[in-house]
């Protein structure tokens, strides 16, 4: 195998090497081991040349083409000898490399010469707008999150931030710890998203202290990056009076240290990066290892004007460069580019079962943004439930509602899960929970509790689409049938005792395919997670939809499983279903169809009343 990857890579590198010597008119000069270890090690560099081109300027400039150890599936890299100093330019790394294609770019391997060929012209194109000049400018203000990145002063990455990511300039929260540095808008905004994430006792650790948010007009040049208190508050007084003003109340509060996040608005969005300022004075080497001088040096300690408190501060003591990692909710949901993070943040939905159905509908709905779900049900979570349940081994034995929302708390601190170890009928009794929703689903899989729902749907006049999901024998199929304002109620297509007048599956003797444990009246489907991943999408899908695009009419959403499936289990397609799509005998599809409007009992009552 390694002789066979040699002769192909030695046959891509002398189809290259022949056409640049035709198509560059001259003979390339091979580099030696000592400029390509020169080169970021990321690459693994083992080969390459040099070139020489001109850009009308007085000296032409000396180009790498750089080979690496498994081309052609790995591209070469193109490297600029004649540079001016690092970030001075864009798009030019350390080592002079260039930066040409997006990170998810694809070239074709089976033509080697060619990815060079494209590799030099776009290098060719670059290295003439670097040159012109007006790019320059432009591209280290747009992209500046990838050039403050190439210039921090630590890799230390706990700064993480919850800010809405936009001015003024304010004064904001943060909260200091050995894993994580959380800058928050209020103290309350941290206190709630430590507890979620790391539990109560975290709280008792540290405190809160006092930081500041300065927001730029536009984003910083790399000359305009701070390298000590006075540059920071230069920065400060280019944002305007609110920033000042905040970094000088915390400087006269004494803080150990000035936890300092600065934004402006690039060519792709807001960006935001930080900055510590250690308190000078405390005693402490300086960064040229000679003792500082104390902070209050020719004032008692309490008698130190503020005026010169806050020039001492902001002196020549070295700040802290480092990456500010969001975690606010838009950008967690969709990298702040995704308009319906949002409107998701501010919704509420309530989950009535989180069994199998229920907890992976919720976790989707959490993953895609919605800001608060309450979550019901009064079972344990068990051993057998582990197998096609979102919690694990941690949580049997505890409430399923109470647990789910714990984790979740846990996994998305920026929102807010409730649990309710009750049934859904304490709940309902609490219509202010309810009424609150923006949407309900069910996945009770009881008749009697979603009959009830559905009556208390009707009297309240449906005030929200209420999501009704369920699986057939072995997840052969999956329902998710959305009762809106106007249409049929659950009822209309439901018979007396909770069986569906529409079913996609039929079995031996209309059975149900459930199975049996060795115990008295314990029941339970045979299907694993895989297939019920479908159905799981497809009734959260539905509610998003709810959410985002509130439905008029109740409609009814099928998901088919493949025949191959329904067949291994001894099943059939039901005589409902091959009258309504006689010519989808393969199943694996989804579809929809309007919810049946029947004069039903609960319809009727309704009217009545």
């Amino acid at each position: 195998m390694h002789e066979l990857r040699s002769r192909r890579w030695k046959s891509a590198f002398n189809t290259v090497l022949n056409d640049l010597r035709a198509w560059h008119g001259s003979e390339p000069v091979e580099l030696g081991q000592k400029v390509l270890s020169g080169y970021h090690h990321q690459w693994r560099i083992v080969a390459g040349w040099r070139i020489r081109a001109d850009f009308g300027e007085p000296t032409p400039r000396q180009i790498d083409i750089l080979i690496p150890e498994n081309f052609p599936d790995a591209w070469p890299r193109i490297a600029l000898v004649d540079r001016p100093d690092f970030l001075t330019w864009p798009h030019v790394e350390r080592d002079g490399i260039l930066c040409l294609l997006p990170n998810m770019a694809e070239l074709d391997v089976a033509d080697p010469a060619g990815i060079v060929r494209n590799l030099l012209g776009k290098g060719a194109s670059l290295i003439q707008d670097l040159i012109a000049g007006p790019m320059v400018e432009r591209d280290l203000r747009d992209e500046f999150l990838t050039y403050w990145r190439y210039d921090l002063t630590t890799s230390d990455a706990r700064v993480t931030s919850i800010l809405r990511p936009e001015g003024p300039s304010r004064e904001v929260s943060v909260w200091q710890g050995k894993r994580i540095k959380l800058i928050g808008e209020t103290e309350n905004d941290v206190r709630t998203w430590m507890t979620n994430r790391f539990g109560e006792a975290a709280m008792k650790r540290s405190r809160i202290e006092r930081g500041a948010i300065i927001w730029l007009d536009t984003p910083m040049l790399p000359s305009e990056y701070p390298c000590n208190g006075r540059d920071l508050l230069q920065l400060a007084e280019r944002a305007g009076p609110e920033a000042v003003e905040a970094l000088a109340r915390i400087a006269i509060d004494r803080q150990e240290s000035i936890v300092t996040i600065i934004g402006a608005d690039g060519r792709f969005g807001p960006g935001l990066v930080a900055v510590s300022l250690p308190l000078p004075g405390n005693g402490r080497l300086s960064h040229a290892k000679r003792a500082e001088e104390p902070i209050n040096k020719g004032f008692r300690p309490q008698h130190l004007p503020p005026a010169r408190l806050v020039e001492r501060t902001f002196g020549i003591e070295p700040v802290v460069r480092t990456d500010a990692n969001r975690a606010d909710a838009p950008w967690i949901h969709g990298r702040g580019q995704d308009e319906r993070a949002f409107r998701l943040i501010g919704s509420t939905v309530t989950v009535f079962g989180c069994g199998s159905v229920g907890a992976p509908v919720a976790v989707a709905l959490a993953q895609a943004g919605v800001g608060h779900i309450n979550l019901v049900d009064m079972e344990k979570l068990v051993w057998a439930n582990v197998g096609r349940h979102p919690l694990g081994a941690p949580s049997v034995g505890r409430n399923k509602a109470v647990e789910l929302a714990a984790k979740l708390r846990a996994d998305y601190p920026h929102a807010s899960f409730t649990g309710f170890a009750t049934n859904a009928a304490t709940v309902m009794a609490n219509s202010a929970i309810l009424l609150q929703s923006d949407a309900i689903v069910s996945t009770m899989g009881n008749w009697q509790a979603e009959r009830k729902l559905d009556e208390w749907h009707g009297r309240e006049d449906r005030p929200m689409p209420i999501v009704y999901g369920w699986t057939e024998a072995h997840a052969a199929a999956g329902h998710a049938v959305v009762i809106a304002k106007e249409g049929g109620c659950l009822r209309c297509g439901v018979g007396g005792t909770g069986v569906p007048r529409f079913k996609v599956s039929s079995w031996p003797e209309g059975g149900s395919g459930a199975k049996e444990e060795p115990a008295c009246g314990a029941h339970y489907q045979a299907y694993g997670p895989v297939e019920l991943g479908f159905i799981n999408s497809l009734v959260a899908e539905a509610a998003l939809d709810c959410l985002l695009d509130r439905p008029t009419t109740s409609t009814h959403r099928i998901f088919a499983g493949r025949r191959s499936l329904i067949d291994r289990a001894g099943g059939s397609w039901s005589p409902e279903w091959l009258a309504a799509y006689p010519d989808r005998g393969e199943g694996g599809f989804v579809t929809e169809r309007p919810w049946p409007r029947a004069q039903c009992s609960n319809c009727l009552r309704v009217v009545a009343a």
